[in-house]
């Protein structure tokens, strides 16, 4: 067999990857995520899409490596994605199959996070292990709400069209044509599904490996790429970064008692260089033409996928406030007393911002209401108040929307009867908190200073 030099290859961009987040709920993964990319790096790969196991916990870490590395490798890109469990329901005893999803931009991010959400929401348990599947329809709602910002490929073996083309080579194999029938319009059905909610978005994902069932799936699914016309990529599936660490990553899986089958499974599981893919490849009689356009449909995913930064100032959900108009009227006039002795205060009166008035007229008023509308308290809460403007331009966010958010759900949470659980740190001495009906100790009376004290 005739293989071209590595050098007449075109780049590569790998489309599924893992890192040590990937153990979130079971063990699974060896690689670190700076290690993965350094790897991805060293072997010449365009860039690289990390899609852990319902993960989403290396994005921050991941996302600013990037922007690290950007100067000095201006051209490779590290996409955020995750390997969803897709399933129509939550009923125990199913297959929870994989399928890989990599945000375009930052939108498509949010779309991941909103996924997550759902899916971690609904956690069950099933056959002793925490079940985490997005339900097809909660996938079409995201993506039909603000199409066009991710990307999706059908993931490995584990995936639903891997699977059901074993089980279609199975029942032809044993002559069971109720199961030939039903595997290949579960095929069918499933591909049109993926190619109406993502269009031009989907891929085929092959993995280059050289056991027997993946040969079939990769064999397989080289046809229905021309039947179906969906364009086919290449996925490692990495779990550790070498060859050479596969008895390492085994030995991790093992580590905790049981013995799992490992040796066929994850025997390619790492991230492999151009040669290993192509010689893997080849063993599905897929010629050096058809390994060239998986190699630039993988290109194309890399062209699509933005550059974007997922660190921004820190960002406090936003509640409905009570109105109060600009100038506080005779809170106003008392505070003042003849001389302007809180600054801060009588800013956050006459605020142009709602929240901030909501905040200062509520805190001011309970005073009023429990007779302790006096310079201690009123010099105390200028205190707090000036804590909170200082912070607030650090984080270059609003810190007085905080207590009134975290207001709004205490108040909630006493409404429905439930419990509230007693505060610590500076949350119990914070006179704001008090008035806010947050906590229930008045700190100037029990001694309890703004802050935390280093002794």
């Amino acid at each position: 067999m005739t293989y071209k030099k590595v050098s007449d290859w075109s780049k590569r961009f790998e489309t599924h990857s893992h890192t040590h987040y990937s153990n979130l709920r079971l063990l699974d993964c060896i690689n670190k995520p700076i290690d993965l990319i350094n790897k991805a790096i060293e072997i010449g790969l365009a860039g690289i899409a990390i899609t852990d196991h319902e993960c989403l916990s290396s994005a921050i870490e991941v996302n600013q490596y990037a922007q690290k590395i950007r100067d000095k490798y201006p051209d490779f890109k590290i996409a955020l994605g995750n390997e969803i469990y897709l399933t129509k329901t939550r009923e125990s005893g199913q297959k929870y199959y994989h399928f890989i999803l990599i945000a375009k931009d930052a939108e498509g991010h949010k779309q991941l996070r909103k996924l997550s959400s759902q899916a971690w929401l609904n956690v069950y348990t099933d056959r002793g292990m925490e079940r985490v599947p997005t339900l097809y329809s909660e996938l079409e709602n995201i993506v039909k709400e603000n199409p066009g910002h991710l990307i999706a490929t059908t993931a490995c073996i584990g995936g639903e069209l891997g699977s059901n083309i074993l089980a279609l080579d199975s029942a032809r194999k044993t002559g069971d044509s109720v199961l030939e029938r039903e595997s290949k319009e579960k095929i069918v059905k499933f591909i049109l599904w993926c190619k109406e909610l993502f269009g031009e978005d989907f891929y085929f994902e092959v993995a280059p490996a050289a056991n027997k069932e993946q040969i079939i799936v990769n064999q397989k699914i080289m046809e229905l790429s021309i039947v179906f016309d969906v364009k086919v990529v290449v996925g490692s599936d990495a779990h550790y970064l070498t060859k050479e660490d596969r008895f390492v990553h085994e030995a991790f899986l093992n580590s905790k008692g049981g013995e799992r089958e490992t040796a066929q499974f994850y025997e390619y599981a790492y991230l492999q260089s151009y040669e290993d893919v192509i010689i893997n490849l080849k063993l599905c009689n897929y010629e050096d033409e058809y390994i060239d356009k998986i190699f630039q449909n993988s290109l194309e995913i890399y062209d699509k996928i933005e550059n974007y930064n997922l660190l921004h100032s820190q960002q406090i959900p936003k509640v409905s406030v009570k109105y109060y108009p600009i100038g506080g009227g005779w809170l106003m006039e008392a505070l003042n007393a003849g001389e302007q002795k809180y600054p801060i205060l009588n800013s956050l009166l006459e605020s142009d911002n709602d929240v901030e008035r909501y905040w200062v007229n509520t805190c001011l008023l309970k005073l009023s209401e429990i007779k302790k509308f006096n310079d201690e308290y009123l010099s105390r809460l200028e205190y707090e108040a000036d804590i909170k403007k200082t912070i607030g331009k650090a984080l270059n966010t609003n810190m007085f929307a905080y207590p009134v958010t975290l207001q709004h759900y205490v108040d909630m949470f006493w409404e429905c009867g439930s419990m509230v659980g007693a505060g610590r740190g500076s949350s119990c001495s914070g006179l704001n908190h008090y008035l806010l009906g947050i906590t229930q100790l008045d700190p100037i009376q029990w001694g309890l200073p703004f802050w935390r004290l280093e002794l």
